[in-house]
C-alpha cells in the first residue's frame, strides 16, 4: 500500500484497497472527520493499533486529526488507511464513526445493515432520515444519550465498537451490555427512541421489546 510520506508530512489519499484481503478481516471500522472544531477524535490510536493487531482495518478520513495536532501519516503508522473524503470510509467500513450528526447525504450513501455511531441529537432527524435509516435496516448508536465524559469518551467509543466487532448476533449484545441497551436509538432500521420518533412523525418501537421479544 502506498503510504508515502511527502515534504509537508501529508500522505497521498490511498483509494484503493486491492492489497486488502477482506476474507481475513473481523471487521472494518470507518471514522469521518468532524464539522465541528476541536471535536474529539473518537479512537485514539492506542485503539486503533489494537483493532489493526486484531485483524480488522481501520479507514480514517484526511485530516481527521489535524486539530489535536496528530497528522494523518501518524494514523497509518498505527496501522489505519486515510481516504480522501467521506464516500469511500464509508463504503468500506462495516462500522462508521463521527463525532457530529450524520448528514443526510452520508445517511443516503450507507450501506445496507450498516452500523453508525455518532452525536444524534433528536431534533435533527427529519422523516426522510429516518426513512433511510429504515429502508437501509441501519443500527445506530448515540453518543448524547449514554452520558460520556470527556476524559473516558474514547475508552467508552472503544468499548461500544469492541463489543459490536465480537458480536455473533448483536441482539444478544444489546441483551448483555447496557450501554447498547441506552444508547442505541435505531435498531435494524427501527426507531426505538420516542423523541427521535416524535421529531420525525414516524411510530417507534421499544428495544427491549425488540431484542426480548422470543416470538
Amino acid at each position: 500500500m502506498d503510504t508515502r510520506i511527502k515534504h509537508d508530512h501529508t500522505l497521498e489519499p490511498q483509494l484503493s484497497t486491492n492489497d486488502i484481503d477482506t476474507n481475513k478481516l473481523r471487521s472494518t471500522i470507518g471514522m469521518l472527520a468532524s464539522e465541528n472544531w476541536f471535536a474529539p477524535v473518537m479512537l485514539s490510536l492506542k485503539h486503533i493499533e489494537t483493532f489493526v493487531d486484531e485483524h480488522n482495518a481501520v479507514f480514517i478520513q484526511r485530516g481527521i486529526g489535524i486539530e489535536h495536532e496528530i497528522p494523518d501519516y501518524l494514523f497509518t503508522e498505527y496501522g489505519a488507511d486515510i481516504m480522501e473524503d467521506e464516500l469511500p470510509v464509508i463504503a468500506l467500513s462495516n462500522i462508521v464513526l463521527k463525532y457530529d450528526f450524520f448528514t443526510i447525504e452520508e445517511i443516503f450513501f450507507l450501506k445496507e445493515k450498516q452500523i453508525i455511531i455518532s452525536n444524534a441529537p433528536p431534533d435533527q432527524f427529519s422523516n426522510e432520515i429516518v426513512q433511510y435509516l429504515h429502508e437501509k435496516k441501519i443500527t445506530a448508536v448515540g453518543t448524547n444519550f449514554l452520558s460520556i465524559e470527556n476524559s473516558n469518551f474514547q475508552n467508552i467509543i472503544n468499548q461500544i465498537v469492541s463489543l459490536l466487532i465480537s458480536s455473533k448476533r448483536i441482539i444478544y449484545d444489546i441483551q448483555l451490555n447496557p450501554l447498547l441497551l441506552k444508547g442505541i436509538y435505531c435498531y435494524n432500521g427501527e426507531i426505538c427512541n420516542r423523541a427521535i420518533a416524535a421529531n420525525a412523525g414516524v411510530p417507534w418501537k421499544d428495544l427491549v421489546e425488540l431484542c426480548w421479544n422470543w416470538n
